[in-house]
């Protein structure tokens, strides 16, 4: 009986969709079994105009021209090259996902598993547990989980998601707010998940629950490391039926982040890298930076109606450097405030906007350095039908516009020339289960 009782709850869970199987030995019920997703592919068109042309003062963080004399390094201008124009079949961030719990010996104690992953509809195509996978304990001390996972950081900060679409689409305020904007390497970005992780997050009290994440650099000790790329992520936040605030800071040791996105000249310049583009930055002896983001969430619920506004300072910093007109020190505030109503029937409406300031920045050895043109801006708007409880149909728009020096980035393709513009529509269903 108690073998049929268990064979009967599992298969459930393959039966219908949003199952959730319960474990039982007889009378007892010691835990259960969920499979979930949500599947949201959609027809998009996007175009990238404007460009900044060959030869346009832009600022010295991305271009040395004027610094040092051009016959000495090889200078870095826009190229003034549009990626055109194209559409395209994608499934933004759909997703499938198993998870349970299962109750143990001590009072309220249980343990908790989750496995989950991206469906790529369109190609056919995924990588299993790429998503929130883990597995934790949770009692009254609160909850503790080990994996790969998103950051308290990205976590406590990503409440708007336009129409439900969070992170992975191009109405995604992350790419404006969590990132450095002269380049778009993901070095940069505070809104990555972590692998390798340990979450500890505390019992609700009136509201009140705060978490902390640690990510370890399992490559430090190998040899020729000279490096410890290590990550912190924490924050407090307050939940009620009518407000929502939350305060959350992420440091990334020997990310690089600033280098990374700058381009690299030759082995003399940019902290001794000998790269040519961003992205393959190879940090010098002695070497090692230091990047904080610290952002204040808010959100205000009024019958239909939901407020959400956010303000982010990102700093990034590197030392270790020898030489002059290396990048030493660059910092920005970013801030996004959205609205959403729902009302009452099937539709739903959205819209959203997004500001990366300019800042300020060093270059190491008293060399100028200017911010002029690393301003971006992103409008995004979108409209739903609710089919039934579990199906929307969805259309969104978004237009992200660069200055002259800037390079924010939603397009999923080759990437568009600095200061280029994209506009980007898209009609789909969103299914959830």
């Amino acid at each position: 009986m108690k073998r049929n009782a268990v064979a009967v709850a599992v298969g459930a869970l393959f039966i219908a969709p949003a199952a959730q199987a319960q474990i039982v030995f007889g009378n007892d019920t010691i835990g259960t079994v969920q499979f979930y997703g949500k599947l949201y592919p959609q027809l998009a068109t996007s175009k990238s105009t404007g460009a900044t042309a060959v030869g346009s003062e832009v600022s010295t963080l991305v271009s040395l021209n004027g610094i040092l004399p051009a016959s000495t390094l090889g200078i870095v201008t826009p190229n003034g090259v549009n990626a055109g124009s194209r559409n395209s079949v994608d499934s933004s961030n759909s997703y499938l996902g198993f998870r349970g719990e299962r109750r143990l010996g001590g009072p309220g104690l249980k343990a908790i598993w989750q496995v989950e992953q991206q469906i790529n509809l369109e190609t056919g195509t995924g990588t299993f547990s790429n998503r929130n996978t883990f597995v934790g304990l949770n009692g009254a001390f609160g909850t503790v989980k080990l994996g790969n996972m998103d950051t308290v950081y990205k976590d406590y900060g990503d409440t708007f998601s336009m129409l439900g679409v969070s992170s992975g689409n191009f109405v995604s305020p992350s790419n404006v707010l969590s990132h450095i904007g002269v380049g778009n390497v993901r070095a940069a970005r505070f809104h990555e998940r972590r692998p390798n992780a340990l979450v500890y997050e505390t019992p609700q009290f009136r509201g009140v629950t705060a978490g902390v994440m640690y990510g370890p650099d399992e490559a430090r000790g190998n040899a020729g490391s000279t490096t410890d790329a290590n990550l912190w992520s924490y924050g407090v936040k307050y939940d009620s039926e009518m407000y929502y605030v939350a305060l959350a800071q992420e440091r990334h040791k020997d990310f690089f982040g600033g280098s990374n996105n700058i381009p690299a000249f030759n082995s003399t310049l940019r902290n001794g890298s000998t790269s040519g583009t961003t992205g393959a930055f190879t940090p010098g002896a002695g070497a090692h930076s230091r990047d904080v983001a610290t952002r204040l969430s808010g959100e205000i619920r009024l019958g239909i109606h939901r407020l959400v506004g956010d303000i982010a300072r990102l700093e990034y910093k590197e030392s270790g450097q020898t030489g002059a007109g290396k990048f030493d020190t660059y910092k920005h505030t970013n801030w996004a405030i959205g609205w959403e109503a729902r009302w009452g029937g099937p539709w739903r409406t959205a819209v959203q906007y997004i500001q990366g300031g300019e800042g300020t920045c060093i270059l190491t050895g008293g060399v100028q350095c200017s911010t002029t043109g690393l301003k971006g801006t992103q409008l995004n708007f979108g409209v739903g039908y609710s089919v039934d409880r579990q199906t929307m149909l969805f259309a969104l728009a978004s237009r992200l516009t660069n200055d002259k020096s800037a390079m924010y980035d939603n397009w999923d393709a080759t990437d568009p020339g600095r200061g280029g513009d994209i506009t980007q529509m898209a009609i789909g269903i969103s299914y959830t289960f």
